[in-house]
């Protein structure tokens, strides 16, 4: 799910990412409580496969709990593009606890994939492990709203944690039941290895939007495309080129180079870069922009 980053302005972005990462909180809490006491109740591996991970959703939910508050921050004299960034370092964190995880699952679950072993009430694991499934399915729904509506980092890893536990919550439950029912307890060792690999999934996931962000890769195509047609909307502008964007947090950064006709007064073209300015930060309420003229008679273009 790609979200659009920098349509919101800063305030309106961070209120959003401030009240979903605190009701991931609280849901991850929940989520963990609930599984304990089932995994005490069950003593499946599967269930404590699911709970290790509802931990690291807690956790990761804390990391993006702050990074979403400190990358709000408006630009400072020590920080002057911002400190976004703050999201990509917390999803980062994310990622690094996941698959220290999941080696730890993998491991568990081959050993009870050997070694067979009766899963407990499995009946009432099963249940309860499905209502949990349902909250998450309502978090996630929640958060996907977010992440469309401020293109959060912090928010899509917090997202990809949740969806990752809500699927592995459905196949709990399927290996509870068979467990249960057919006195085959190695197919819940089974789900917790295929849990442990799709964590690992996860983390890839989480990683490589990070490292997106944090190298400050550009905005998709049909973004700039769009920041050229905003541009040249004013008639004198006869071209736009070297077009510079990155995305940081609630923060976006656009720069671009109008080419304008040399007969121009600098009055003029100073007109012409400040309508471009305006026009494209009332869309991207968060962007910082910067617009160089360029006469189009010179015919030599520094890259």
């Amino acid at each position: 799910m790609r979200g659009r980053p920098g349509r919101l302005s800063v305030d309106n972005a961070s209120a959003i990412t401030r009240r979903i990462t605190l009701l991931s909180v609280l849901v991850g809490v929940v989520l963990a409580i609930g599984k304990a006491f089932v995994f005490f109740e069950s003593g499946s591996v599967g269930v404590l496969a699911s709970l290790v991970h509802s931990g690291l959703d807690m956790t990761g939910a804390i990391a993006s709990f702050f990074a979403v508050r400190f990358a709000a921050q408006k630009p400072s004299g020590a920080y002057r593009h911002g400190r976004g960034k703050a999201e990509g370092v917390a999803a980062v964190f994310q990622m690094c606890l996941i698959v220290l995880a999941a080696a730890h699952l993998f491991e568990e679950s081959v050993m009870h994939i050997g070694h067979d072993h009766a899963v407990g009430n499995s009946n009432f694991a099963a249940a309860a492990m499905a209502v949990l499934a349902g909250l998450t399915l309502w978090l996630i729904i929640a958060q996907g709203w977010a992440v469309r509506a401020t293109g959060s980092l912090a928010v899509r890893g917090d997202r990809a944690h949740y969806l990752a536990d809500m699927l592995g919550n459905v196949a709990v439950v399927i290996g509870l039941l068979v467990a249960g029912h057919t006195g085959l307890g190695w197919v819940d060792g089974v789900v917790g290895a295929l849990f442990s690999v799709w964590l690992l999934w996860t983390a890839y996931r989480i990683g490589r939007m990070a490292w997106g962000q944090l190298m400050d890769v550009e905005l998709p195509d049909d973004e700039r495309d769009y920041l050229e047609t905003l541009a040249r909307q004013d008639g004198r502008v006869r071209k736009v080129s070297r077009i510079r964007t990155r995305a940081a947090g609630p923060h976006i950064h656009i720069q671009m180079q109008v080419d304008l006709d040399d007969a121009l007064s600098l009055q003029d073209a100073h007109e012409v870069c400040v309508g471009v300015e305006r026009r494209i930060t009332g869309v991207y309420r968060a962007a910082d922009v910067s617009v160089s003229p360029h006469p189009v008679v010179c015919d030599v273009h520094t890259h």
